[in-house]
Formats: structure tokens, sequence, C-alpha cells
């Protein structure tokens, strides 16, 4: 484990930290004799960042299959189904001026 004064921490930041993302965390230490970890930050990933899937899927293989699932929904029982009667057209209604 790398042990870095707390001056020479100060003078070469940019290596210390490259220091700590190869080994994974070096001390600092002050003239008192406190002794001070730097570590890596985890990143926190998102579940939804996923890389990319190549599945050569055409516009209609996209479609197709849309269609295919919506088909596959079963139609509720005719109990359930609500007819609309169909109305006569009628003209429209004028406005007295």
């Amino acid at each position: 484990m790398i042990v870095y004064t707390y001056s020479e921490a100060r003078q070469n930041l940019a290596r210390l930290l490259a220091q700590v993302l190869e080994t994974g965390e070096v001390l600092i230490q002050r003239r008192d004799g406190q002794t001070f970890v730097v570590r890596p930050q985890a990143r926190d990933a998102s579940p939804l960042d996923v890389g990319k899937v190549n599945v050569r899927l055409t516009r209609d293989d996209i479609l197709g299959a849309i269609y295919e699932s919506r088909a596959q929904l079963a139609e509720p029982p005719a109990a359930y189904r609500v007819r609309r009667r169909r109305q006569a057209s009628k003209p429209p209604k004028r406005r007295a001026r």
C-alpha cells in the first residue's frame, strides 16, 4: 500500500488519483500521524443501463410480432360485450336566427 504525506498528495494530486485507480486505495498521512484512505467511489449504474442487442429484426418483423400478440388476447365472453345500436343518421338541427 502506498503512503503519501499530506504535502506530497497536495503537490501530486493527479498522480495520486491515477495510483488510486490502479491499486484501489492510497493512504495520506499528516504530520500529526493521522492517516486517511483515498478510494475510488463505486459507480451507481442504472438497472436499465443495458448494452445494445443486435437481433437484426426488420420493421415488418417487429410489427408482425405486435399484431400476433394482440391477436392472441382472448375476446371477452358474449355476456360482457356491449353492443351499440346503430343510430339512423339524422340531418343536423338548424339553429334559429
